[in-house]
């Protein structure tokens, strides 16, 4: 999308124009009607379309970006577009310094830090991405509106960072429930966050909660149909886990 932060026309009301979680600046086009290009959330649960004169084919993404750049060098929304395309096709060392000059030039935007910390998370670079969750956190009251709770998801990536770091010094159980319950105090609807409760409740241990908040997740209606596949596998893994857990004890 060669403007704004993911926002798409509503498939109900094609005036209204909003972001939704799961779709990004970088999306495959699912279907094509004329000139409306229509994109599917990663969890399939919410679509819309763009008009085609407002995208660029991902292969084409990065020499159009440069070309913005170098007429205009202060564009931070040129710079965070090329990071998201060299992201999307795995020129990570490339990404990451798209993404720092974007901050660079345009530093109190929280959407900028968020792009950036889940950049950092597919690298595995556990302490960078809390940093910049953290940061964006602060930043998302003053920062452009989006058409989900942005504190939220915000907390909801920093606990999945705490509870499931590749890096051991890096995991903190505790953090994890702590960031995990934050989003849910703020935004309740997203069964997501019962999963990532979860997940954090099984870092620590706690089989028991981790059961009882995967459930709740299932039982959701905001459950997408998408995700109910891996959520249920996830909790036959720790139901299994526990039996065994229990059947060992004296």
């Amino acid at each position: 999308m060669v403007k704004g932060m993911g926002e798409v026309h509503s498939p109900l009301d094609s005036t209204h124009v909003s972001s939704a979680v799961g779709i990004n600046l970088v999306m495959p086009v699912v279907r094509v009607e004329g000139r409306r290009l229509w994109v599917v959330a990663t969890s399939g649960s919410d679509s819309g379309w763009v008009d085609s004169a407002e995208v660029r084919r991902l292969a084409d993404a990065i020499p159009y970006f440069t070309a913005v750049i170098q007429r205009d060098p202060g564009n931070w929304g040129a710079y965070l577009r090329r990071a998201e395309a060299e992201h999307a096709l795995n020129d990570r060392q490339a990404a990451t310094s798209d993404y720092t000059r974007a901050i660079e030039l345009h530093p109190l935007e929280a959407f900028l830090y968020l792009r950036r910390g889940r950049h950092y998370s597919t690298l595995h670079a556990c302490g960078d991405a809390l940093n910049d969750f953290e940061q964006a956190i602060s930043l998302a009251p003053t920062s452009v509106p989006q058409g989900y709770n942005l504190a939220a998801e915000l907390y909801s990536l920093e606990s999945g960072v705490y509870a499931t770091c590749s890096d051991s010094t890096r995991r903190d159980p505790r953090r994890a429930r702590v960031a995990i319950e934050r989003a849910i105090a703020l935004d309740s609807t997203r069964a997501t966050f019962l999963v990532i409760l979860a997940n954090a409740y099984a870092s620590s241990g706690d089989l028991p909660a981790a059961i009882k908040a995967l459930k709740r997740a299932l039982e959701s209606r905001g459950a997408a149909p998408s995700y109910r596949t891996e959520w249920q596998r996830q909790l036959d893994e720790y139901e299994r886990a526990l039996a065994a857990h229990e059947a060992k004890r004296p």
